[in-house]
């Protein structure tokens, strides 16, 4: 970036410094994940107060120092702030794990830009998601991720023999391998995912968000593929997730 540059950004997570100031680690859709002094930003009269809080979706003006390759927020405008996440307590952890998820897969890496389009729309469809559907946002959300990254699970065949699925056959997810089990490959405990939550990653895959979004899906499915995707996730990333730990029984 030059030493002064204007970037959309969306706050992923906040540190307090000293009695008045935040860094603000943010991701933009050129530069990928950066952090950022917001000099001020906790005192209670100043205009950074709000801007700076998570999930706030930003166009950032920000001055490079070359000396010390530090950032320092000049100014911010707010685009959209998501105020529906910030009044429910099921929005704010989801978009808590997508933030921890983000943070990370290093702000995507040379996938920035397609990752920070994934994370605004999911955000807005996340606040504007009625009660009780934020799950479905997640999941599409979560699924989206892992196949940005390269990291697509094999939905067709048994990872072990390679047998093709049934139509109506459940399939068994194997957390040790990362990959989906027939009746006969699979192991003990593994995740049982039905029929039908194996056709609806298939089928929304090729869908843009909000048409996927339209589809239904049963509840037991539902259940099956956000634990499924929990543990991808978290084996692609080869961390156990605070946000889904901290969110039990909210997520």
């Amino acid at each position: 970036m030059f030493r002064n540059s204007t970037t959309l950004a969306i706050v992923l997570r906040k540190v307090r410094i000293g009695e008045i100031h935040k860094r603000l680690t943010m991701l933009t859709p050129e530069a990928g994940m950066i952090s950022a002094m917001a000099h001020g930003a906790c005192k209670i009269k100043s205009r950074f107060r709000t801007l700076s809080e998570p999930f706030g979706y930003l166009r950032v003006y920000l001055y490079h120092d070359p000396v010390k390759d530090q950032y320092k927020i000049t100014d911010m405008e707010s685009i959209d702030p998501f105020e529906s996440i910030r009044k429910s307590i099921v929005k704010i952890y989801t978009a808590s794990l997508w933030a921890e998820v983000v943070l990370k897969a290093f702000g995507g890496g040379e996938s920035s830009g397609s990752l920070f389009r994934l994370f605004s729309s999911s955000l807005k469809a996340l606040n504007e998601s009625r009660e009780g559907k934020e799950i479905m946002v997640s999941i599409q959300f979560l699924f989206r991720f892992l196949c940005l990254m390269g990291f697509s699970p094999v939905l067709e065949t048994c990872s072990q023999c390679a047998s093709a699925f049934k139509t109506n056959e459940p399939s068994f997810f194997s957390s040790r391998d990362l990959s989906f089990l027939c009746s006969r490959c699979a192991r003990l405990k593994s995740i049982i995912l039905p029929a039908g939550g194996r056709r609806y990653l298939a089928k929304t895959s090729t869908h843009s968000l909000g048409k996927a979004l339209k589809v239904g899906l049963e509840d037991d499915s539902v259940r099956a593929l956000k634990e499924v995707l929990y543990q991808l996730v978290q084996g692609v990333l080869e961390v156990n997730l605070n946000s889904i730990k901290s969110g039990s029984g909210i997520l």
